[in-house]
């Protein structure tokens, strides 16, 4: 399937995104809300005027069972949290890189939800990503985790 922004370029899913599957059927409504801009990198937070699904990116809090472990492409271990469900999302995050040859983007990930920081460990991650990652956590359940790297320890 071809992808395009609202303003012209196209979008490419790459074999390696993060595209993940309940945004899939949102994404060429979500595109054409998006305008490259000149941007080279682009994180987009497409609103919709109803609810799309549901994020497993939720906040947590003292009363929350934490976990920690690895998921399948990545390099660091993720905060998820076992006694939460999913919340109920009106966006789609879209994140997209302009390719180093030809006029199209190559889409990195796109999942329901609000934008969020790169995990602590990730090379991309700021100031926020901890602070942020200390009180979210995704829902236990809803993303593959790699069997054996399940911790309780905070590894950040």
């Amino acid at each position: 399937m071809k992808y395009f922004l609202s303003s012209g370029e196209e979008v490419r899913d790459r074999v390696d995104s993060h595209l993940h599957q309940t945004a899939v059927a949102l994404l060429p409504e979500a595109l054409q809300k998006i305008s490259a801009n000149g941007r080279g990198f682009t994180i987009e937070e497409v609103k919709f005027d109803r609810i799309v699904g549901e994020s497993d990116c939720v906040p947590t809090g003292p009363e929350d069972a934490i976990i920690f472990a690895k998921r399948p492409n990545r390099w660091g271990l993720t905060r998820f949290v076992r006694n939460r469900q999913p919340e109920k999302s009106s966006s789609v995050v879209v994140i997209l890189k302009k390719a180093e040859e030809g006029n199209f983007f190559i889409l990195i990930t796109a999942f329901i939800g609000s934008i969020a920081p790169p995990e602590p460990w990730d090379r991309n991650a700021t100031s926020e990503s901890r602070n942020f990652w200390n009180t979210h956590a995704l829902v236990w359940g809803s993303q593959e985790v790699i069997s054996g790297t399940e911790s309780l320890d905070c590894p950040w």
